[in-house]
């Protein structure tokens, strides 16, 4: 008896149902038969839905080959499983969000198919409408409560707009002052789309008067009127009253009033006026007429006086005038107006000795006339300074031994009308040297002071240097140059007359030979000079004796 069978198939597609039907024979020619399903394993799809707050819980559908829904999890993540071979759409859907792409086609073929990824976009609305008439409808403030909370104004007609709005239900509240409104809220539902005609009628509210700018004081000159003006708010029409020192003025019933001409006799009356409607009355404060007397020509009380200075200082010019008031005034330099010297007073800039002899003088003016003042003469002298002199600009020591020292003076006067002040003296030439002094050393006008310069050479032969004064005066720094020349030691030739040596001539010849010899060695200046020379004679004695008498 066959207890079990095994059967192999090949070709079943991935992911179908199969049926099928087992037949079988016993031994004794008894028949059997039984069947059931058999389904055979699939593939999957999978992908993820950013960002996450629009993936979490958002709907994917499948369809093509198979069609199936899921539902992404909490990090946007979604799975088709068991899915046969062949062409597929994957769609997502989420209230209030765009998705991007908008769905996918996928061919499963032999494997999991996964990255089908999508990135959603929160979707926004708007809810507008229109508040009429315009006149209550023009700026009024449209109020949003509900799923999100703001406020926008209405435009010129009426017209109001609220974007940037997600799915959800709103209320629509308008407000204007002195206005009411029908509905006075309505109640919106956005649903994936945008909501228009969400409309409001304005109904006008009657207000009693206000003063929003009252009248203001007034001056004029006798001969002229004066004009009062009130603006006030209030339900129209609104009735004016004006009144002059508390009384009612006749005729006077217009938002503004002008006086008759006025005289003297009227400065100090006040002016007032009653605004009322239908609701109310109000009264406004009051305003004073000032009333001046005629003008008067501009006349020069106190002149501008001449002005002395030193260069360097400001000068200051000033004028009293009287005549009516308000005075203009225009200042002048050399008959030639200057800019922006419009006041009673002016003040030059700096002054240099080349302003000196400048003359300065004012036109004074109104609304009658001009008047020119006297001018006044500006004297500028020249400011103090020190100004500096050396007795030499340069110094020449001439020769000096070496390592001797020769000294000058140098007198440093102070030709100028302030005090001299020197602050430093630097000497240049390793030869040279300068004392006497201290530091600052102050130079009073028209004194001098007197400083050592020293030569000292280290060696033979030229040398040069420079002194630099440095001070206050214009001209600094001074420089004196300095120059010197360095020179051997002086010798004296010793002979002796009982010297046979010496005597005869071949001594003498001898003699002045070795000189040479030597005066080459120390100095070229000895050459010429062969009495200058020391030089033994060969027989131990010595005696000072000079070569010229010879």
């Amino acid at each position: 008896m066959v207890t079990s069978h095994q059967v192999t198939l090949s070709g079943l597609a991935a992911g179908t149902t199969y049926y099928y039907q087992v037949n079988s024979t016993d031994s004794k020619g008894n028949h059997g038969h039984g069947g059931n399903t058999l389904k055979t394993a699939g593939f999957s799809i999978t992908g993820t839905i950013n960002p996450t707050a629009a993936g979490n819980g958002a709907t994917v559908a499948l369809s093509g080959t198979a069609s199936a829904g899921t539902t992404a999890d909490s990090s946007g993540n979604y799975i088709f499983t068991g899915l046969p071979n062949g062409p597929y759409m994957v769609t997502p859907t989420y209230a209030g969000y765009a998705f991007t792409p908008g769905n996918q086609n996928v061919t499963v073929n032999g494997t999991n198919v996964t990255g089908v990824n999508f990135t959603a976009t929160s979707q926004t609305f708007s809810i507008s409408g229109t508040i009429s008439p315009a006149a209550g409808g023009s700026g009024a403030t449209v109020t949003l409560s509900g799923a999100a909370t703001a406020t926008t104004t209405a435009n010129s007609s009426g017209a109001y707009t609220l974007t940037g709005l997600t799915s959800g239900s709103y209320a629509i509240t308008p407000s204007n002052a002195r206005y009411t409104f029908t509905p006075l809220s309505q109640n919106v539902t956005v649903s994936g789309a945008n909501v228009s005609g969400v409309n409001f009628t304005d109904n006008a509210v009657a207000v009693a008067p206000t003063i929003t700018t009252p009248p203001a004081n007034q001056t004029v000159t006798a001969g002229q009127t004066a004009t009062f003006a009130v603006v006030a708010g209030g339900t129209a029409p609104l009735g004016f009253q004006w009144q002059k020192n508390g009384a009612n003025i006749a005729g006077a019933t217009a938002a503004s009033y002008t006086t008759p001409v006025t005289v003297t006799a009227d400065s100090g009356s006040t002016f007032a006026v009653v605004v009322s409607n239908t609701v109310g009355t109000v009264t406004s404060s009051a305003a004073t007429l000032t009333v001046n007397a005629a003008p008067v020509a501009p006349t020069i009380t106190t002149q501008p006086t001449n002005q002395t200075v030193t260069a360097g200082q400001t000068a200051t010019f000033a004028v009293v005038a009287g005549g009516t008031a308000p005075l203009g005034y225009q200042w002048q330099k050399n008959g030639a107006n200057i800019a922006g010297a419009t006041a009673a007073s002016y003040t030059t800039p700096v002054t240099t000795t080349a302003d000196s002899g400048s003359t300065f003088a004012v036109v004074v003016s109104n609304t009658v006339g001009t008047v020119t003042s006297s001018a006044a003469t500006l004297t500028v002298n020249a400011a103090a300074a020190p100004a500096i002199q050396v007795s030499s600009s340069s110094i020449n020591f001439g020769n000096a031994v070496v390592g001797s020292s020769l000294s000058q003076a140098l007198i440093i006067t102070n030709t100028g009308t302030a005090t001299l002040t020197i602050t430093q003296i630097t000497e240049s030439g390793a030869a040279f040297s300068v004392s006497g002094y201290s530091l600052p050393l102050n130079v009073g006008a028209g004194q001098q002071s007197t400083i050592n310069v020293a030569f000292m050479p280290a060696s033979v032969g030229l040398a040069s240097g420079n002194i630099s004064i440095l001070s206050n005066a214009p001209t600094s720094p001074t420089s004196v140059s300095l120059s010197g020349t360095g020179i051997a030691s002086t010798f004296t030739l010793g002979i002796s007359p009982e010297c046979d040596n010496f005597t005869n001539q071949h001594g003498r010849s001898r003699l002045l030979r070795d000189w040479r010899k030597y005066a080459g060695d120390a100095d070229t200046s000895a050459k010429s000079r062969p009495d200058r020379a020391i030089r033994s004679c060969g027989c131990g004695k010595r005696k000072r004796k000079h070569l010229d008498s010879e």
